[in-house]
């Protein structure tokens, strides 16, 4: 894997960003593994507050101690990031809102190699201090590129 990249961020408004993903209707055409999993845990209506009370310990770290899970569903730990910070995950990106912060509190950077992507999200306020998180997003692309957007203090990421 490549040492991390500083990925250039926009103040431009983005280009036609899917904003609300659970209005997409793919007419029970999806039914992937990973889907599948993702649908189950959505489902498991049951299970909602034992994952409430470890998703808060698991953000409060800031990590994820379970490698097993971050290993084999990495979508699990950006769901988790986006949710930390009251983002929306859509298929091809994320937003995030960052009220009070400028574009220049805002460092972005990348890792690629062929079958993962890597993205370190730092974020300054501006008392100084410092959140960073690291999460794997998805990379079926040969020509896989990232592009941000900072616009109306909301954190606009695509791949």
């Amino acid at each position: 894997m490549t040492d991390w990249e500083l990925v250039d961020i926009s103040d431009d408004k983005p280009e036609s960003f899917i904003e609300d993903l659970e209005n997409l209707d793919y007419g029970g055409l999806e039914s992937d593994v990973q889907n599948l999993h993702t649908n189950f845990w959505k489902d498991a209506d049951h299970l909602t507050e034992v994952e409430d009370r470890h998703l808060q310990v698991l953000v409060s770290s800031g990590m994820i101690p379970e490698d097993h899970i971050a290993s084999t569903e990495p979508s699990r730990k950006l769901d988790w990031f986006v949710k930390e910070l009251n983002g929306r995950l859509n298929p091809d990106g994320l937003s995030i809102p960052l009220k009070g912060l400028e574009i220049e509190d805002i460092e972005i950077y990348q890792k690629t190699s062929e079958n993962e992507s890597v993205i370190k999200l730092n974020l300054t306020e501006k008392d100084g201090q410092e959140l960073e998180r690291i999460m794997n997003i998805p990379n079926d692309s040969p020509e896989f590129n990232i592009q941000a957007n900072f616009y109306n203090n909301r954190l606009y990421l695509r791949w």
